[in-house]
């Protein structure tokens, strides 16, 4: 199980690795612009959750993981793109995209990468 997330001055490639690719139903990864990025934080994942829909395709074990493609209560038509297993504190990526308009990781680096992508977003 492994997440890669590589920063460049115009966009964020998330790609997943092994069981990843199948439990987040995302085998190709997520391309996402800087254009289109909105912020990057790192948040508690019990926070994170609470807007969280219906599962639209993906695994969910209630405290041990969440993966795939969620829907948002209070947005019609928008996906929520998640890769998280135990970790409580958790990578927030937040788009004006509809598809994904959020992307939340569990990643070892996560406030270095929240860091890396906040820097280029100032630099627009």
């Amino acid at each position: 199980m492994a997440v890669h997330v590589h920063v460049s001055d115009d966009a964020v490639d998330i790609t997943f690795s092994g069981v990843d690719k199948w439990m987040t139903l995302n085998p190709g990864g997520q391309r996402l612009a800087m254009a289109d990025i909105s912020g990057a934080r790192v948040a508690a994942r019990s926070d994170v959750s609470t807007g969280l829909g219906f599962r639209v395709g993906g695994g969910h074990w209630p405290g041990r993981m969440t993966t795939g493609w969620y829907t948002k209560k209070d947005r019609k038509s928008v996906r929520e793109l998640w890769c998280v297993y135990r970790d409580q504190e958790v990578l927030v990526i937040d788009t004006t995209l509809a598809k994904p308009c959020r992307v939340v990781l569990q990643h070892p680096d996560r406030h270095d990468l929240a860091w890396y992508i906040g820097e280029r977003l100032a630099r627009r």
